[in-house]
């Protein structure tokens, strides 16, 4: 069994996802702590619209426009891949943003859309690993108006992914050790190992 990016990636959005998922920008914040150091997006008033203008202003970043497929291709290459429409976007208050992971993508009608992990203001628009026109909405990701950027990542958790998996639903709680995701020589590790009760978030 492969131990890939891609999995980490997914194992991670499903770790943070219980405690993280009441905004967007937290959640992505909270995945990407894991996968790049320093933490990205750490600054004062970096929500949605202000994470967009960095990613999109950034030369680290790759543009995938408004290709779901590219996004999708991304993603299973072990690429961290953010998903995002600013508030003018919208047409809202919010700006909106997800974390696009490895998997095949499915159709949302004729189109066929990636797959992502995104917490939300909105309890309905809160996903796990569900398709981008769950979170954006179907008509946005129909008419591809999602932007995707994807980065490879810088650190990975030394831990196999199931394995970070098990521990989480049995309430061990556990900072990963993380690894550079090049050289996979040990880094650091973010803390220490507790057990919680089951259920905890």
């Amino acid at each position: 069994m492969t131990d890939s990016t891609s999995d980490k990636i997914i194992a991670e959005c499903a770790i943070a996802f219980s405690s993280n998922s009441d905004d967007c920008n937290k959640f992505v914040k909270a995945v990407a702590a894991v996968f790049f150091e320093p933490d990205l997006f750490s600054g004062p008033g970096m929500n949605a619209d202000a994470i967009i203008a960095e990613v999109e202003a950034s030369g680290d970043w790759t543009k995938h426009l408004k290709s779901h497929t590219g996004a999708i291709k991304a993603a299973k290459a072990g690429r961290f891949v953010v998903a995002g429409m600013t508030s003018r976007d919208l047409a809202s208050s919010h700006g909106h943003l997800a974390v696009v992971v490895g998997d095949d993508g499915a159709n949302s009608g004729d189109v066929l859309v990636p797959i992502c992990y995104a917490g939300s203001l909105n309890a309905s628009a809160r996903v796990e690993r569900k398709r981008v026109s769950e979170t954006f909405g179907a008509s946005h990701a129909r008419k591809s108006e999602i932007s995707y950027f994807s980065r490879p990542v810088q650190t990975v958790p030394e831990a196999p992914a199931v394995g970070r998996l098990v521990d989480f639903l049995r309430g061990v709680r556990v900072e990963p050790q993380l690894v550079s995701a090049r050289s996979k020589k040990s880094k650091h590790t973010k803390g220490k190992k507790s057990r919680g009760k089951r259920g905890s978030g």
